[in-house]
């Protein structure tokens, strides 16, 4: 099983990429849960039908590992492939209705132009058939798909293309991106951090919450299938990958956990009760498994019975051995301080909240800004901004959501870790020579913004001219298939 997925050499969700113009179908229409007779049906498009054996055959065009399917789960991945393929008919649809076509000569132009089926810079019709075998496609499939994403460009272009900007738009998103600003902030987490709790709230709150004080201990055991354990060499090789799908198909088999681990008693661990956070019952920290493969060690459920766990490059055979569930009390180690910090959080929300709500009704003023701070003991802090990427203090996303707002504007902006109260004190625009080549990276830039509004509002137009049904059930039996 592990030896075929293996096989596939480029991650999914790094090749395939929703079209531009894809639709939310799974939120806007929903899943059809019945088969209406339409057995081998996997979803409809107003009137047009797409046949499991249709999807089947671009699912052999799409390179799935098994990190994507751990990572995302086969069904979800099934069903965004679906989706996707939903958008690519879509386009198809629309290209046919605006009557763009591919015709033979070019369709093999675009083959010729494929340095997969070139030889010494000619095409070559052998390497082209060796492709068709080994992919499991048809040329027609294969060809037809082809045709499909050259009009879907021409879609594109036609809804995008030839768009000449005015100077004014192209200059505005010049200085919007690339004012300094002036601003003052001060940290509102360290302010509302510093609030004292006593031993009161902290038991009131334990006494309102106490149902959600439940803690889950697992006590397990396992074997890391190391390269040194299996085969007694650090090198990973293919003598190492057949004992893994030994290992695996056993498992499949219902081999139990003592036979799968007869001839590694000695490298076997035991882990006591344990719960999710990864502290022992004495209050230890465990540490000898790196945290992603806790987790999903931490995730099953049926005792005493052998599990394959894989993370990354490590493979795991995993047994949990017991599970038990335990009302945590205010002795409890660390409990206390995690109350201590809910209700922190609490609080400042609530106060950010309070606050927002002052600034959008022109309650909150610089004089406030400076009262706080002061009252609170906090110094306030002073900045210049560069431009947009000026990334010392702030990171990415912060600093975007500050150039939204002009001079004189004051805002709760939360950064990561922080929350902060920022005002923008004063600004400064540039100018921008036409000449210069970051004028026309701007052009380019300010184009396709542009363009992503046109092809928002076509997603609309889309959303109300087809009627999407998938079959779920149908959908569900491929997964079990695949």
């Amino acid at each position: 099983m592990l030896s075929s997925i293996r096989k596939f050499s480029t991650s999914f969700l790094g090749k395939v990429v929703i079209a531009l113009i894809a639709i939310a179908f799974v939120v806007g229409f929903g899943f059809s849960g019945s088969f209406s007779g339409k057995q081998n049906i996997v979803a409809e498009i107003n009137d047009e039908k797409i046949s499991t054996q249709e999807f089947v055959n671009y699912l052999r065009t799409v390179n799935i590992t098994y990190e994507d399917m751990e990572r995302v789960g086969k069904y979800n991945l099934l069903e965004r492939v679906l989706t996707n393929y939903i958008s690519e008919k879509i386009v198809a649809i629309e290209s046919k209705k605006k009557g763009f076509q591919l015709s033979d000569k070019s369709l093999f132009g675009k083959l010729s132009n494929d340095k997969r089926f070139q030889k010494d810079g000619e095409f070559s019709e052998t390497k082209y058939e060796k492709f068709i075998l080994t992919s499991g496609l048809t040329k027609p499939f294969y060809e037809n798909l082809l045709k499909e994403n050259e009009i879907k460009s021409q879609l594109l272009n036609f809804y995008s293309g030839g768009l000449d900007l005015p100077t004014f738009m192209i200059n505005n998103l010049y200085k919007d991106e690339n004012r300094s600003l002036d601003i003052k902030y001060i940290s509102l987490t360290k302010i509302y951090e510093n609030k004292l709790i006593d031993n009161d709230e902290i038991n009131k709150y334990y006494e309102k919450n106490k149902s959600s004080f439940e803690e889950v201990q697992k006590r397990f055991r396992y074997l890391k299938l190391s390269p040194e354990i299996l085969i007694g060499n650090k090198i990973v090789n293919e003598e190492y990958f057949k004992k893994i799908d030994s290992i695996e198909n056993s498992i499949l088999d219902g081999e139990d956990f003592d036979s799968l681990t007869s001839g590694y008693k000695n490298d076997l661990k035991n882990v006591s009760f344990i719960n999710s956070e990864r502290i022992k019952s004495n209050g230890d920290k465990f540490k000898d498994i790196e945290i992603d493969t806790f987790n999903k060690i931490f995730k099953i459920e049926e005792t005493l019975t052998p599990r394959f766990i894989n993370n990354k490059d490590d493979y795991y055979l995993v047994e949990l051995l017991e599970s038990k569930t335990e009302m945590l009390n205010l002795n409890s180690k660390g409990l206390k301080t995690k109350i201590t910090n809910q209700i922190k959080l609490i609080n400042q929300i609530e106060k950010i909240s309070n606050l927002i709500n002052d600034i959008e009704q022109d309650k909150f003023s610089n004089t406030n800004f400076e009262d706080l701070a002061v009252k609170n003991n906090q110094k306030i802090e002073n900045v210049t901004l560069k431009n947009v990427n000026d990334s010392g203090k702030f990171n990415s996303n912060s600093l975007k959501r500050i150039y939204e707002y002009k001079k004189g504007s004051i805002f709760v902006l939360p950064d990561e870790k922080e929350n902060f109260l920022v005002a923008i004190i004063n600004e400064k625009n540039p100018k921008i020579d036409i000449n210069s080549k970051k004028y026309k990276d701007y052009v380019k830039k300010t184009k396709e913004l542009y363009v992503a509004k046109i092809y928002k509002s076509y997603d609309r137009y889309i959303n109300q001219s087809y009627k999407i049904d998938i079959k779920a059930n149908v959908l569900k039996r491929i997964e079990n298939s695949f």
